[in-house]
């Protein structure tokens, strides 16, 4: 048995159903509400317009084919009716505007020629953000009545509360990813964290593990030179700086798919994948000489690197590989980079060591 539904009802109604639809997005649920309101008013033109200082733009249109209207259109907002319409700050419908005190001289009427109008401004807050509006060349056959004004004014409550909570919804992603940042990054240098570091090496030697030839690699600790006395001479607004100012010297001088971050007080850690011992050699003298370019005293600024040259074989090449992990020899190449490091240190600083003369294979790492 078929329900008789009142106009009002109806509108309710479908109204519910189209709002409810939000798995179809929020495009959708405004054509729904567009179309909706076209075939309650008997109108040819629907639009939900956005209204930014002197700009008119259609967000969202619905109208015949022939007519030369889309989203993304814009217009001058004060040739538009819809001027009038958050001037009034309330829904301002016209049945004939040609005959209309409100519209008949605006200069819409003189270049669009729309004989009937019911629009309503949107609200966000106390801020006007544009209008829903449906129009028509001709005169409308009948008076817009209470039950009209009162459909567009339930659609454009809708459209209010949604675009709130879609602002709420956008605000609280920025705020999840700014906070998934600060969580993954080291505040004082914006460099990656170590835990990040140490999950990054560890799925970039899965992957090398994963070529058809062998491969290598090198991790690399490294120190800024007499860093404490620094302080004790300069006081920690300067150690601050100097911080600073060498973790962009790192991020300038290394390849896009290598990693730095800070490991802790003046000690970095770096990761470079697919390199041989040369181009070690080739970063370590490029990242030595950026800072001692660093002119924040008159000191030369110089700085120790220890290093642990990785070969990876591919599966398959090696028994052992097959069951070692990668967890389980970061461990230990931090510790040869880190004797390296203190050899570095012990020789007579602003230098580079190698852990051993030979780069020394991931499997044995266990």
């Amino acid at each position: 048995m078929q329900t008789d539904y009142s106009e009002s009802e109806n509108v309710i109604r479908r109204l519910h159903e189209i709002t409810q639809a939000y798995d179809k997005g929020f495009d959708y649920q405004i054509e729904g509400l567009l179309r909706l309101g076209l075939e309650r008013f008997n109108l040819d033109i629907g639009i939900l317009a956005r209204i930014e200082g002197d700009t008119y733009r259609i967000e969202s249109c619905v109208c015949p084919e022939h007519m030369p209207l889309k989203s993304g259109d814009t217009f001058e907002f004060g040739m538009t009716y819809c001027a009038v319409t958050c001037e009034a700050e309330d829904v301002v419908a016209v049945e004939h505007v040609g005959q209309s005190d409100i519209l008949g001289s605006h200069p819409a009427y003189r270049q669009f020629g729309l004989e009937s109008y019911i629009a309503i401004p949107i609200h966000i807050g106390k801020m006007t953000w544009g209008t829903l509006n449906f129009s028509s060349p001709a005169p409308y056959p009948r008076q817009f009545q209470d039950k009209d004004i009162d459909a567009l004014q339930l659609m454009a409550s809708w459209i209010e509360v949604e675009l709130v909570r879609l602002q709420q919804e956008k605000q609280l992603r920025e705020l999840n990813f700014k906070l998934k940042e600060m969580a993954s990054i080291d505040p004082q240098t914006q460099l990656m964290n170590r835990p990040v570091f140490m999950d990054l090496v560890s799925r970039s030697m899965s992957q090398l593990r994963r070529y058809q030839t062998e491969t290598e690699s090198a991790l690399l600790m490294l120190d800024i030179d007499d860093f404490r006395s620094l302080n004790d001479s300069y006081g920690y607004q300067l150690g601050d700086r100097l911080l600073k100012a060498f973790a962009q010297v790192l991020s300038r001088g290394l390849r896009s798919y290598d990693a730095v971050a800070r490991y802790g007080g003046d000690e970095f850690i770096i990761w470079l994948g697919e390199t041989d011992r040369e181009g070690i050699r080739v970063v370590c003298d490029r990242l030595m000489s950026g800072l001692a370019q660093l002119e924040l005293i008159d000191e030369k600024l110089s700085v120790s690197i220890g290093i642990c040259h990785l070969k990876t074989r591919p599966f398959g090449m090696d028994a052992m590989a097959e069951f070692v992990q990668p967890e389980q020899v970061i461990d230990v190449m931090i510790a040869q980079a880190d004797q390296a490091l203190c050899r570095a240190k012990a020789n007579g600083k602003a230098r580079y060591e190698f852990y051993s003369d030979e780069p020394v294979y991931q499997d044995t790492l266990s």
